[in-house]
């Protein structure tokens, strides 16, 4: 792998491991502040960034990407919003088992070239809402509008006070980082979506 690949790699996973870090201390009503934002600013963003993954792509109409960003952002959050992600969430004491929520860490996320920027915002929503950071492999043909996705979601989580590096996204698209990504000793979990 090339230095460059490598060197951004290491620096969006450290970034992302200090971010998650903080995170991990957040409360479940910081948490649920944090995704909130997100989802509104991811649906405010929806046209646009149908616009762009359209225009990239060459994928799809508009209109629909429209309403997959729509519901990725609001119709999502709205199901997931009253889980419970942070500490004690189920006990039985007749069973002797109680249920704690632990976030993961640094999940990779690999982005698909046919919905980039709902697949996105998706897995941004949820890895936050469980405490955990996510770094973006988008696909070469839709990398632009997934970076400008994760840009969004981030400075979202930024906005209602969240560490920034909670969601970023590799500018060089390369197969050889995408595996340096996932393959990375701090990387806990991988969403993958669409590929091999």
């Amino acid at each position: 792998m090339d230095s460059i690949s490598a060197s951004e790699v290491e620096k969006l996973i450290q970034k992302a491991s200090a971010a998650q870090a903080r995170l991990s201390d957040f409360s479940q009503q910081d948490v649920d502040r944090v995704c909130e934002r997100m989802a509104r600013l991811g649906f405010a963003s929806a046209n646009k960034l149908a616009m762009m993954a359209v225009e990239e792509t060459g994928i799809g109409i508009v209109r629909d990407k429209v309403v997959k960003n729509e519901f990725a952002t609001r119709t999502v959050w709205n199901h997931i919003k009253n889980l419970r992600t942070v500490g004690f969430i189920a006990d039985d004491p007749a069973r002797r088992v109680s249920e704690i929520a632990v976030p993961l860490g640094v999940i990779a996320g690999l982005l698909p070239t046919t919905n980039p920027t709902s697949t996105a915002m998706f897995k941004a929503l949820i890895a936050v809402k469980s405490r955990n950071s996510i770094i973006f492999s988008p696909h070469p043909r839709a990398a632009r509008c997934s970076m400008e996705a994760a840009r969004i979601m981030n400075a979202a989580a930024v906005e209602a006070g969240a560490p920034d590096g909670l969601v970023s996204c590799l500018e060089t698209v390369t197969m050889e980082a995408t595996d340096a990504l996932i393959h990375h000793k701090l990387v806990a979990a991988i969403l993958a979506t669409g590929g091999t």
